[in-house]
């Protein structure tokens, strides 16, 4: 190439990374959906119950990735981008449309079948923000790269609740036309931007991009799927001595595998569970309402300082603390977190929502690593994926259900609308997540104690 050309090339590909983080930060809006889903449970008449529900297939769809990951795997990113930023406008607009139109239509089923598709067309953006930009600079500095993608993920919950609270508070139509008008302008400016290689750049042809899970982006930094067992063991003291690269029968029949599923299931079904509810806890127990869109926010920040700092961390103790103990500690955080949620002040929630968020991000900068060094490198892909199984069941299907029933217990109406006010409204909730949080210790430890490590000099 040319210099000229080498210079052009070079701002193609900074403008793909931006188009990556533009794209990260949009599909991110799915953390923010606290904010207003109890004025869309006011605008529908939902039960809490109906709402939660709403909220679980949401969860549902956004963090169980298979089906659109399939579709991408066979259409590339640029012809992804485009099939999920139109199915992204038309459910927003579709969503806008029959809020307007016929409100008293609409049901929990059908709201939360929307939201599913939603959650899944979302991950179209998520695979292409990665695939095409992960390797553009290099190994050297794809870490660099991916972390500032994981980065503006977390940051977009944060980003959105703040939009939606000082421009369309209490307009929850408004602001899904809005939402879907922008995702289809994002996701066309991404489509155009992200980096087509040119015909003589053999080394960064992208014919159809790389097989990479939704939730990848959950890895923490300077990691990634493709280094290799050489790479780790020049990088860290203290490695596994056992890199089997093992999948299908003989994973599930593995303990360790299962022992980290049970740490994935409690402690990120936990946080997700808090942070679908934030209105309604802080409503429940009598607490600020007015800085629900703050928590909302701070969760968030939490979510990506926890991934970043934990990941750095991790990595730089290795030689002396095995990976494990970061599922640990946060384990202990969730239960003090709980602990905290029964006996705060109501006006400081702000607290233990801040560190839920944090303690989410801690286990999403441990667990990907782990089962990646546990199960080796050829087959991280499906194993991450069977792991990530404990993200899509753990809250929609354990913690919610759960959560709703108790919930509708003391529930009252308060203007036609089911509402529970009172510190027995998710109490029981608490005392739960505070003595599984203690199962979830016992079984990383007991992970630790089945993983054999041998230090290097």
């Amino acid at each position: 190439m040319t210099p000229s050309r080498c210079g052009w090339d070079r701002c193609r590909r900074l403008a793909s990374v931006l188009a990556g983080l533009l794209l990260m930060a949009s599909v991110g809006s799915n953390h923010s959906i606290s904010v207003w889903n109890a004025q869309l449970q006011t605008l529908l008449g939902f039960s809490e119950a109906g709402i939660s529900f709403v909220c679980s297939m949401a969860s549902f769809g956004a963090y169980f990735s298979v089906s659109p990951g399939f579709v991408f795997d066979r259409i590339s990113a640029h012809r992804s981008v485009l099939l999920g930023g139109s199915l992204l406008a038309a459910i927003y607009i579709g969503l806008y449309a029959g809020l307007v139109t016929f409100p008293g239509a609409m049901t929990p089923l059908g709201v939360g079948i929307a939201f599913a598709v939603l959650g899944q067309a979302t991950n179209f953006g998520v695979f292409a923000a990665l695939g095409p930009n992960e390797d553009l600079f290099g190994p050297e500095n794809r870490g660099k790269v991916m972390a500032l993608e994981f980065a503006a993920f977390s940051a977009g919950g944060a980003l959105f609740a703040e939009l939606y609270k000082h421009f369309f508070d209490g307009k929850v139509p408004l602001y899904f036309r809005f939402m879907g008008c922008l995702m289809l302008a994002v996701f066309l400016v991404a489509w155009i931007t992200l980096y087509r290689p040119a015909n003589d750049d053999l080394t960064h042809v992208i014919t159809a991009a790389p097989p990479i899970h939704a939730l990848d982006e959950f890895m923490p930094p300077e990691t990634s799927i493709l280094k290799s067992t050489f790479d780790l063991e020049d990088s860290c003291q203290l490695i596994s001595t056992a890199q089997p690269d093992i999948t299908g029968r003989d994973i599930l029949t593995d303990s360790r595998f299962w022992l980290l599923f049970s740490t994935v299931f409690i402690l990120v079904g936990s946080s997700l569970f808090v942070m679908a509810n934030i209105a309604f806890i802080v409503e429940s127990l009598g607490g600020p309402m007015e800085q629900v869109s703050t928590m909302v926010a701070l969760f968030s920040v939490g979510n990506c300082c926890g991934r970043v700092v934990a990941g750095i961390i991790s990595d730089s103790m290795l030689h002396r603390v095995p990976r494990i103990y970061f599922v640990s500690l946060a384990s202990v955080l969730v239960g003090a977190i709980h602990t905290l949620f029964l006996v705060i002040p109501r006006a400081y929630l702000v607290v233990p929502i801040t560190l839920a968020g944090i303690a989410d991000g801690v286990m999403f900068a441990a667990f990907p690593v782990l089962t990646r060094e546990t199960f080796g490198a050829r087959h991280f892909g499906k194993n991450f994926g069977l792991i990530s199984v404990a993200n899509a069941v753990g809250f929609p299907l354990f913690y919610n259900p759960i959560g709703s029933f108790v919930y509708s217990l003391s529930a009252k109406p308060v203007n036609g609308v089911q509402k529970c006010l009172g510190d027995d409204c998710f109490r029981p909730v608490f005392l739960l997540v505070i003595a599984l949080s203690m199962v979830s210790l016992v079984a990383s430890l007991k992970f630790a104690s089945r993983q054999h490590y041998v230090r290097l000099s």
